[in-house]
């Protein structure tokens, strides 16, 4: 079957008044109060973040977060990455609408107001050292690194782009595309179903060979893997809208059913989509000592999530010069990486809200899964089963990996990319029959996921035709291919920085020597 390309839905009309005005209430709530609020400028924004406040701008409002942001729902680094930056756009497509009818409001300390030299900035912070969030990497930094082509144009109007996204997710919201579409997660249960009673029949009741252990664990690799889906919906709120019913729906998906922390993953997911690809910010893409996306990886730069050092160490040089060979073998132990992460969390991390579910949940998960396996016969059949289960979830890592790893790292213009222009730059779509939309599970529209977090993902095939249509009119080259296709450009662009591993080596080695032939020196004489 032939990738389909559906036409735009004839009902994403433009948005009549009243539609805009309902879609977006927080600018008109907020013009309630800006004139009674003081003007801030953005040398007055930057001096009272010197001073220690965290201040976002949100539709035109200075919120000021610090007694919030360890209390936010999606962790404090996704509200420490938007200081100083207007989040207007990050914050609407990651919350519900109601966010903006009480919380803007009432955090907003002033408004801002900007000058001709403030016009179109979408970060006030660039050059300020923020020990929470680094600078957005960028080729006008002062070094030298090598990034994916692309065909996306030069001088981007930025403002332009913003306007028609807001636009859009104006229509999207008027056509009703951020209803769930409840039937098909119908359809879904009936295949989580299916695969559970595969998995569970096959091991209490199949024949004892190696046959039998072999189906059930990819089997349940494979429900892992269709459940990790439906958590990251409800990690998103798309199900439902309320937070707590999705959030807890989602413990006992993840951690009950999968032995993982969903809690964990919110926080680190929510700190991806807000700083996407960014080499010091984003931890989807911290991989060393096995992965290098980046040649920038070679300086051993600091992490504002793990909060340490990433150390380009032998090892790590060892690794990254053989991560295009080696990309499918690690990705086969990466579920257990998930498990460490996310204990943890849930045993050390300063934001775990719900850190008593969850670990009643992963107990439970335990104890079930442990009775499970009790029922295989022999200790070899049990090692195939649980190293099958665990390691055939690589597909899921790799689907996960493929939409991003050989996409941009570097901002062209920090100071005034937008959230839209952002997305599109550092994310890839795979092309699939619409057959094997179940296998992908949402994860091949990641362009449109990334611009509408909150979407439910049955509905984003009906809007990628208009983000290419976004993406064509505003020269942003929109990056799709087959899985097949995905999984190669991908291996070559990792190969590509492991070739620079050997001339990383060469330069260290000659600066070694120099030192050592200057410590001689300074020694005899």
């Amino acid at each position: 079957m032939p990738p389909r390309t559906p036409s735009p839905s004839p009902f994403l009309m433009p948005a009549s008044p009243a539609a805009a005005a309902k879609a977006m209430p927080a600018a008109l709530l907020a013009e309630k109060r800006r004139g009674r609020l003081p003007a801030c400028t953005a040398a007055e924004l930057r001096r009272r973040i010197g001073g220690g406040e965290y201040l976002v701008i949100i539709d035109g409002l200075v919120c000021k977060l610090n007694a919030f942001v360890n209390k936010h729902p999606g962790g404090p680094l996704a509200i420490m990455h938007m200081v100083g930056h207007d989040a207007t756009d990050e914050v609407k497509s990651m919350h519900p609408l109601d966010v903006f009818e009480t919380a803007v409001p009432r955090w907003a300390v002033a408004r801002f107001v900007t000058d001709a030299k403030a016009e179109g900035v979408m970060s006030h912070v660039e050059d300020m050292d923020l020990v929470y969030s680094a600078a957005r990497s960028s080729p006008d930094d002062g070094s030298s690194h090598v990034q994916p082509p692309t065909t996306t144009g030069a001088d981007l109007d930025y403002p332009a782009i913003q306007r028609d996204f807001r636009l859009l997710d104006v229509q999207l919201r008027a056509a009703g595309l951020y209803q769930c579409n409840y039937s098909a997660y119908a359809f879904e249960a009936v295949r989580y179903m299916a695969l559970f009673i595969t998995a569970v029949g096959l091991l209490l009741y199949g024949p004892v060979s190696a046959w039998t252990y072999l189906a059930a664990g990819i089997s349940t690799a494979l429900l892992w893997q269709q459940l990790s889906f439906f958590a990251h919906d409800l990690g998103h709120n798309e199900l439902t809208g309320n937070r707590d019913f999705d959030m807890v729906l989602g413990i006992c998906v993840a951690n009950l059913l999968g032995g993982l922390s969903v809690g964990w993953w919110k926080k680190n997911h929510n700190t991806h989509h807000i700083v996407t690809n960014d080499v010091d910010n984003d931890p989807d893409i911290q991989h060393l000592p096995f992965f290098a996306v980046s040649t920038r990886f070679f300086e051993s730069r600091y992490s504002t999530y793990y909060r340490r050092v990433m150390e380009f160490d032998a090892a790590a040089r060892l690794f990254v010069s053989v991560q295009d060979k080696m990309y499918y073998l690690i990705m086969c132990f990466a579920r257990y990486n998930l498990y460490f992460l996310s204990w943890n969390y849930l045993l050390f991390s300063d934001f775990a809200p719900f850190r008593a579910l969850e670990i009643c949940c992963i107990g439970l998960f335990f104890t079930w899964f442990s009775w499970l396996l009790s029922h295989i016969p022999s200790w070899p059949y049990l090692a195939l089963y649980v190293l099958v289960s665990n390691s055939a979830s690589a597909v899921l890592h790799i689907q996960i990996t493929l939409s991003h790893f050989a996409m941009s790292t570097e901002s062209p213009d920090p100071v005034h990319e937008c959230f839209a222009a952002r997305q599109v730059r550092t994310t890839m779509d795979v092309i699939c029959p619409r057959a094997l939309d179940w296998f992908h599970g949402g994860l091949q529209f990641q362009i449109e996921h990334h611009l509408f977090p909150r979407l439910p993902r049955h509905n984003l095939l009906l809007v990628q035709p208009l983000v290419k249509d976004l993406c064509r009119k505003h020269r942003m080259e929109f990056k799709e291919f087959s899985f097949v296709d995905g999984n190669i450009y991908t291996l070559r662009w990792m190969g590509e920085v492991a070739s620079r591993v050997k001339l990383f080596n060469a330069r260290k080695e000659h600066e070694d020597q120099a030192v050592a032939a200057l410590r001689k020196a300074i020694v005899e004489s």
